[in-house]
């Protein structure tokens, strides 16, 4: 890559590393708890919380922190880690978050596609609803994967139909709010069922959203937030985007309604938007840029490269814009490994200006398949392979192997985070108008 940007590209992965350190989910939850007499009550009865998603174990951290002692237990289930080798020592101590979490239970479960330990997860989860009274308040902590790591499928509907569902809602690059618009409503769990579980006890869902412009009931499936759409439009959806699978169109169900939802509470805590406005106040403050926080996209990977493209060609010199992204792609069933952003990243690759870098990031830390956040990129990149190579990565959607043979892979590792995917366009100072 080309040493003159090197700086620069530096400069945007510290950026988006600061953004998501300052929407760290146990502050977040912390902080929105810690007045318990402004705006969330003491409960008289018990107080146990479920936290579910890839922020969960954050979140929930915050939660005891805020209310200590005043937790009765509960559970909180995030992504499970590849299985361990032989050698791997966690593999023989156990979960290091059971005796940080005590006294809540920590599982793990599959992400994107869900496995029995979701099944096994929802029902815990599902079973501590149960046992609430009157006086109890349940404290749902959600994040976005947890659409995946609570699964409860309806009566009649196997677990294989519901990863087949999802794997072809998601590879067929169906938006996440139409996946999850059926994953509502195909659900013993999602959909606020969880919430009715809870019923009469009162309900307090705090959450960290994952959905471009999403709403409660669009983040993690909803689980305990009340939804005004319908079956029919699920039914609509389903037939639309897996018409293999219509066969399960009659388990589908009327999920819980604002009305039916009294005792039901949801604040969004941070969302894609918000890390977008931290990211470009990072990258002002280091570098000098003129960085702006663009307004959230979604969208087709290609449309998506080819928008990303137009804009680097229209930014002066000094300036940089910041976008949350959730793009959508089709994928074939023979393919490499990799991601959207690491895809759109090496789409976009060889026709950005000199001067300008791109980040294409997840905002978790893993992109796809691809064992990557994502990719950071400028134009000088593409000298190191040929250009038809590039060109059969894009088509076999092998990005990974591309970027590690480029040299632009972008590790984070796990971020704690789900607030989508963050692209960064970046134009260098002009050389005698750099800050001193």
């Amino acid at each position: 890559m080309s040493a003159a940007l090197d700086g620069l590209r530096a400069a945007l992965v510290d950026a988006l590393r600061a953004g998501l350190a300052e929407l760290d989910p146990a502050g977040l939850v912390e902080r929105a708890l810690g007045a318990r007499d402004a705006g969330t009550g003491a409960p008289s009865g018990r107080v146990v919380v479920i936290a579910a998603g890839k922020a969960a174990l954050g979140m929930a951290r915050g939660a005891l922190r805020a209310w200590g002692d005043g937790i009765a237990g509960g559970l909180a289930v995030t992504v499970a880690a590849p299985a361990p080798c032989a050698r791997d020592p966690q593999a023989a101590t156990g979960d290091p978050e059971e005796a940080a979490l005590r006294p809540l239970r920590v599982l793990r479960a599959a992400h994107p596609i869900p496995d029995g330990r979701s099944v096994d997860a929802a029902a815990a989860a599902l079973a501590i609803a149960d046992a609430l009274g009157p006086d109890d308040l349940l404290l749902a902590l959600i994040s976005g994967g947890a659409s995946a790591l609570l699964a409860a499928p309806p009566p009649g509907v196997p677990l294989a139909d519901k990863q087949a569902l999802v794997a072809a809602l998601l590879e067929g690059g169906a938006p996440i709010q139409e996946v999850n618009l059926v994953r509502r409503h195909l659900s013993r769990i999602k959909g606020g069922r969880l919430a009715a579980a809870a019923a009469p006890a009162r309900v307090l869902t705090l959450l960290m959203s994952d959905v471009v412009g999403g709403l409660p009931h669009d983040i993690s499936s909803g689980p305990t937030v009340p939804d005004p759409s319908r079956v029919e439009e699920a039914r609509a959806a389903l037939e639309r985007r897996a018409p293999q699978l219509s066969r399960l169109a009659p388990a589908l169900s009327e999920s819980l309604k604002p009305a039916d939802a009294p005792r039901v509470e949801a604040r969004v805590l941070a969302d894609p938007e918000r890390l977008a406005e931290r990211v470009a106040a990072a990258l002002a403050a280091r570098t000098g840029l003129r960085a702006v926080a663009a307004p959230a996209e979604d969208g087709d990977a290609r449309a998506i490269a080819a928008r990303r493209l137009e804009l680097a060609r229209a930014l002066a010199p000094g300036e940089a814009v910041v976008i949350p992204c959730e793009p959508t792609i089709a994928l074939p069933a023979a393919r490499g490994a990799g991601g959207r952003a690491g895809w759109i990243a090496l789409a976009a690759l060889r026709d950005l200006p000199p001067d300008v870098a791109l980040l294409c990031a997840a905002s978790d830390g893993a992109d796809g398949s691809s064992g990557a956040a994502g990719a950071v990129v400028d134009r000088a990149a593409a000298a190191a392979m040929d250009a038809r190579a590039i060109e059969a990565a894009l088509a076999r959607f092998d990005d990974a192997a591309a970027h590690r043979a480029l040299g632009t892979r972008l590790e984070l590792g796990p971020t704690g985070h789900n607030l989508t995917d963050v692209h960064i366009v970046a134009r260098d100072f002009a050389r005698d108008a750099r800050p001193r």
